[in-house]
């Protein structure tokens, strides 16, 4: 044991004896979440209402910038993206596409864009088209997932909702080009970037935020899954944080955490252009520690 450490141990049993384990693991976990910047997922303060001003500073003024929310819930983020279009003066630039299967989630959402240039779909989003089972824990729930959670818990409802994959939409849809896909799907945001392998593979999404957390745990997927999915077709992936991105050089075990944050890749023209953080594992060299 180093000289640094056996200290360290020795006051880390210390507290442990005087305040309980569980103290101390709690005032620890909040030390690691705070230096690997793993912020409370707020878009207020994560990072993502940032993303949304950059994506409209690197589109030029007068060019359509088409966004889609997937897992627009009850539209907080969709409300976020047009305020910020607007702040901007390119409201009219937005083309903004929000979809949710849940019917009960999919009324409010429509009700919080009443009005609103946005295109609302009852749709989930997937590998494949056709129908699939939704897990409702409670009517509106931002955990309501097509993943059935493990464990116990009160039995959720079970909604039918259509699935379709973002390829077959943005074909349907006429989208050549898309700016900014958000997805916020429970578990199953892996499944939404497979079911986007043309649009990666032609580079027509210059930017995908995903959501990855402990419901990845139920899909049997792993951060792993997507960097293997979105580096070999030339996107460079990072975690999304307040001070900019946290950009990976490839993946590695030490990011497999299922703590919940936001993830993008982004094609390299765009990556250069937004604001970076140096991942703590690096060396100012850019090797790794």
């Amino acid at each position: 044991m180093s000289t640094l450490r056996r200290p360290a141990a020795a006051a880390t049993d210390l507290a442990c004896r005087i305040v309980g384990r569980r103290q101390v693991v709690r005032a620890a976990r909040f030390v690691l979440h705070r230096a690997r910047l793993d912020i409370p997922n707020d878009l207020c303060s994560n990072g993502e209402s940032s993303l949304q001003r950059w994506i409209l500073e690197l589109s030029p003024t007068g060019r359509q910038v088409s966004v889609l929310d997937v897992g627009a819930n009850v539209g907080r983020w969709s409300v976020a993206m047009l305020a910020a279009a607007s702040r901007a003066g390119r409201l009219d630039d937005l083309d903004l596409h929000a979809f949710e299967p849940s019917l009960f989630t999919f009324d409010r959402l429509t009700e919080a864009l009443d009005g609103q240039p946005v295109n609302t779909c009852r749709l989930a989003l997937s590998d494949r088209s056709g129908s699939s089972s939704m897990y409702i824990t409670a009517p509106g729930a931002g955990t309501n997932s097509l993943h059935e959670p493990p464990g116990p818990m009160t039995t959720p409802m079970i909604e039918d909702v259509v699935v379709t994959t973002l390829d077959a939409y943005a074909l349907n849809a006429g989208l050549d080009h898309i700016t900014l896909v958000k997805i916020d799907a429970e578990g199953h945001d892996l499944a939404v970037l497979r079911g986007s392998s043309t649009l990666f593979s032609d580079q027509r999404i210059s930017i995908v935020q995903f959501e990855y957390n402990q419901r990845w745990v139920y899909s049997r997927s792993f951060l792993c899954d997507a960097f293997e999915l979105l580096q070999p077709l030339g996107y460079q992936v990072g975690k999304l944080t307040p001070r900019g991105v946290e950009f990976y050089p490839g993946w590695d075990f030490e990011l497999e955490t299922f703590i919940e944050g936001n993830y993008i890749a982004c094609v390299p023209r765009v990556a250069a252009r937004l604001p970076s953080v140096t991942w703590w594992k690096s060396t100012a060299r850019g090797e790794l520690v």
